[in-house]
């Protein structure tokens, strides 16, 4: 068929749901002509084992203005023994269909179903009665009172009955007309691009067509992409290009959220799985952890810790631990990578993979190394719990840290124009903030106008009281001023603010040292020597400084002159003293900082609860195991390691490590 267009183009996606043999597959069947049992194991045994797929398109028009609707099915199985697969198949829908069989009437999966649907928050849909031609209308009507007590309190609770037979066809006509009438209610309904948020596309079958190529079916779930566009292959990090894209069979140059596509992509399809995403190369964010809410079935249902759960998320599949933070807050970690962003929905079942404990959401992707049960926290993930703006405006107003956008838009899935809206609705407000670009962060850290005036006051009042006590002395090298100031939060906030300080002209920064534009000294014999000899030396050398005796020999410098050097540099702040005859910039105390923790999260992830030590430092950093002893020896003394025994784990975050 001819390319179809973009525009006035709409989508919705159903998958049945319910016991095996009511009907499922030869349901979809009436309303669309195609048979969704492909394989011949299907055939054979009259049951549906993997999800299958059809189409039902029809136009219509609102207003003057003409809509091409396309009506997508999922038929998941109904049988016990393929729950994983009918998990998959409603992991990415926009609502169900439920069917239940009036001579059989309410069975075991249709209430595993139900409550799937219930914790995935499916609230579009209808149940269908099929078989209706089987039985009395007296049965009829004790079925439908049976189904109407079921559904109260759940998420379908609004979902019209229809009887209907699939002999027959009765009641068929009424049903469809009904789920076509869904197109005519905006809410949920996708039609064209959305630019808010970047592309998402959910895998959920593979295979290699001939002449072809790598084709992967699945659902796009945010966003909005077109062909010759390259997207990134979640579970292999790769890059891959859009070759072409089908809805049906109408070839598509442009994809957006709510509907079902086949994609031919330049890609090996052995590298492909169900669940696996095609993203936008921003997106991509793989995590090993994440905090949800959720809700088990049973509400005195308890967790066990060392217990591994089965959670199904999109079309995926993993094993996890879940950890209780508080209220409805939970942590899952899992040891491989999984994919997520704030709203998706998941379930969980037990150990065994027998029952449906309950769902929820995910609430967070950046998950706090510290403190990950605390107060702050718990108030944090409640604050998430709101729409995007309102979320931004309590955290904002709550955080003395400030707000990491580049997080926040990430967890959120929000392209930085929408970001940028949502700031100028905060000027709107009269909600003042400065905006602190960071390190390595696209997009600026959020930080509330009260938290900034008061960090100010107390570093411009520190330097006051500095310059009045060292008469002397130039200023503070940053670190000093952190350290001095004893400042809570990271170094990254400390830096954004500093800056804001230097742009203002409120400080000034010679040579290493920061000080108040009144103050003004020139630079000490000391200073001057450790700019001009020492720091270029120490610079070089990386990991391993020389010692002192080392450095006379290096510089020509005197040792008592030396010495007299490094103790001043020092004290000043541009020399971090780790042992008696060794000395480290701070930047370079800084990347170590960064490397201890990369080792100890490694170690971590391991689920040893052992730490890590001065053998695997020294392994993993090639600096001796003497140096390694005064390295960790040094950062036990400023609280940023403990040792236990012959271990050491890491206590705070690398950014504290000069601020406290």
């Amino acid at each position: 068929m001819s390319e179809a267009s973009q525009n006035n183009t709409r989508s919705l996606i159903f998958a049945t749901a319910g016991h095996v043999d009511h009907g499922k597959t030869s349901l979809v069947a009436n309303i669309t002509g195609i048979d969704t049992d492909t394989l011949a194991e299907e055939k054979k045994r009259g049951l549906t084992i993997v999800p299958g797929y059809a189409y039902h398109h029809f136009s219509s028009v609102i207003d003057g203005e003409e809509f091409q609707n396309t009506l997508g099915f999922v038929d998941v199985p109904g049988h016990i023994d393929f729950i994983n697969n009918m998990l998959a198949g409603v992991g990415a829908v926009d609502g169900a269909l439920l069917v239940i069989a009036a001579d059989d009437g309410i069975m075991p999966q249709t209430r595993e179903h139900l409550a799937i649907l219930d914790l995935l928050a499916v609230s579009r849909g209808a149940i269908a009665l099929t078989k209706t031609d089987r039985c009395d209308p007296e049965r009829v009507r004790s079925v439908v009172e049976e189904i109407e007590q079921l559904k109260t309190g759940t998420s379908l609770k609004n979902a019209p009955i229809f009887p209907l037979s699939n002999e027959t066809g009765s009641g068929i006509d009424d049903l469809s007309k009904y789920l076509e009438s869904q197109f005519s209610n905006d809410s949920g309904v996708k039609t064209a691009a959305d630019d808010s948020q970047y592309f998402r596309y959910l895998i959920d079958r593979s295979f290699v067509a001939k002449g072809i190529g790598t084709v992967v079916t699945g659902s796009i779930r945010a966003g909005s992409t077109k062909t010759g566009a390259n997207l990134r292959h979640t579970a292999t990090g790769e890059l891959s290009k859009l070759r072409g894209a089908r809805l049906d069979k109408t070839e598509l140059s442009e994809i957006h959220a709510g509907q079902r596509a086949a994609l031919n992509m330049s890609l090996d399809h052995k590298l492909v799985s169900r669940g696996d995403w095609l993203v936008d190369e921003k997106l991509f964010h793989p995590i090993n952890r994440m905090d949800v809410a959720l809700n088990f079935i049973d509400s005195n249902f308890k967790l066990h810790s060392s217990a591994q759960y089965h959670l199904h998320i999109g079309a995926s599949h993993h094993i996890v631990n879940i950890r209780h933070l508080g209220e409805s807050f939970y942590q899952i970690k899992c040891n491989a990578t999984m994919i997520a962003h704030h709203g998706d929905r998941f379930i969980v079942r037990d150990p065994a993979s027998q029952h449906t404990l309950g769902g929820g959401s995910v609430v967070d992707i950046f998950v706090p190394r510290r403190r990950r049960s605390s107060e702050l926290r718990l108030a944090q993930l409640s604050a998430m719990q709101n729409d995007s703006l309102t979320t931004l405006k309590l955290l904002l107003q709550t955080e003395a840290d400030g707000v990491k956008l580049q997080e926040f838009a990430t967890n959120r899935n929000i392209r930085e124009a929408q970001i940028d809206k949502f700031c100028e609705q905060l000027q709107t407000e009269s909600i003042n903030y400065s905006a602190l670009s960071l390190e390595k962060l696209t997009l600026p850290l959020l930080l509330h106008e009260k938290y900034h005036r008061e960090y100010c006051k107390e570093i411009l009042g520190f330097l006051k009281n500095f310059h009045e006590k060292q008469t002397s002395q130039q200023g503070l090298s940053e670190p000093a001023l952190s350290r001095g100031v004893d400042f809570a939060s990271s170094h990254l906030l400390f830096h954004g603010i500093l800056q804001t300080l230097l742009d203002s002209g409120e400080i000034k920064r010679t040579g290493t040292l920061l000080h108040l534009p009144t103050h003004k000294t020139s630079l000490s014999a000391e200073e001057e020597a450790f700019l001009a000899q020492v720091r270029p030396i120490l610079l070089q050398a990386g990991f391993i400084p020389p010692r002192t005796r080392e450095l006379v020999e290096m510089t020509n410098i005197p040792l008592m002159s030396l010495e007299r050097i490094l103790r001043e540099s020092a004290k000043a702040g541009t020399l971090i003293k780790v042992a008696e005859n060794r000395y480290y910039l701070p930047e370079t105390i800084m990347t170590l900082a960064g490397f201890t923790e990369q080792l100890a999260a490694t170690e971590e992830d391991k689920d040893t609860d052992e730490g890590f030590s001065v053998i695997q430092f020294r392994d993993a950093s090639e600096i001796g195991r003497n140096l390694c002893i005064e390295l960790l020896e040094y950062f036990d003394s400023v609280g940023f390691t403990r040792r236990e025994g012959n271990s050491r784990f890491v206590r705070t975050s690398k950014e504290n490590i000069f601020g406290k």
